[in-house]
């Protein structure tokens, strides 16, 4: 039976509660949702809010970055050995968040996101997620840990929830901080835009990562991965044509966009 939570009280409630949990089914285990749905209720568990959050492979390394905000592994890749690819290690920046994203994104599927209350499990969520994700992992033929996240126990972390993540326990990661990367629109939006290999990614991610990183940061108020073409041109004294306004460009088509609409200002 679908949770009738909304969105917004999901996040509330993620915000505010020591029993709030989040747990992800990645899209390579999206044909095992039913499992995962059914191994939280068998552990006492109360599914407040479900949802599927599509965002493609495109925003895959992205996701990763955000979930896993702060930790030193994103970068560092340490835990590599545990789950070696077929295609070796990833190179260049953000080699974790990438060897992650393709753990997790090997089916073209969305993400199964359970707002669950724990306060009746005892537990029993964490004490079995490493038999649950072997489970499931056999069941979809996948590498490593590429099946489900599951948040925290956030009681003792709301408190100071500032300092969160950093180091390489891989313990740090918290349903208030989780709701906010997959439960709000505008963070959605930038994440499924996010190409990890778009020239303008750094800076575009930083500017999302400020703010997410922002308690006091307005709902719909994440910034958008795509900049209007407009917004740009206009800035240099030029004009585009109708069928220009309604484009967007990324880092990566910037230079491309520029040659193909740009005009002289009357």
């Amino acid at each position: 039976m679908k949770a009738e939570m909304s969105a917004t009280d999901a996040r509330t409630f993620c915000s505010t509660s020591p029993h709030a949990v989040i747990v992800t089914v990645w899209p390579t285990a999206h044909a095992q949702a039913g499992s995962a749905r059914a191994w939280i209720e068998q552990c006492g568990g109360k599914i407040l809010h479900d949802a599927e959050v599509a965002i493609g492979k495109q925003g895959a390394v992205a996701t990763c970055l955000a979930l896993y905000s702060g930790e030193d592994w994103l970068e560092t890749n340490c835990w590599y050995g545990e789950s070696p690819l077929p295609t070796g290690p990833p190179g260049g920046p953000h080699a974790g968040a990438r060897w992650k994203a393709a753990l997790t994104w090997t089916q073209d599927a969305p993400l199964t996101v359970f707002v669950v209350d724990a306060s009746e499990t005892g537990g029993a969520l964490w004490s079995s997620k490493y038999r649950v994700r072997e489970q499931l992992r056999r069941e979809v033929g996948g590498l490593g840990n590429c099946c489900v996240h599951l948040t925290d126990n956030q009681a003792a972390a709301l408190d100071g929830r500032g300092a969160r993540g950093g180091g390489y326990a891989c313990d740090s990661s918290y349903a208030y901080h989780c709701a906010r990367v997959l439960l709000e629109a505008s963070s959605v939006r930038f994440l499924a835009e996010a190409d990890a290999d778009a020239p303008a990614f750094e800076e575009r991610f930083a500017a999302y990562e400020s703010w997410l990183a922002r308690e006091d940061a307005p709902v719909g108020g994440a910034p958008a991965f795509v900049v209007s073409a407009c917004v740009i041109l206009s800035c240099y004294g030029a004009r585009t044509s109708d069928t220009a306004r309604r484009r967007f460009i990324s880092g990566r088509s910037i230079t491309c966009f520029f040659a193909s609409v740009l005009q002289p200002a009357s």
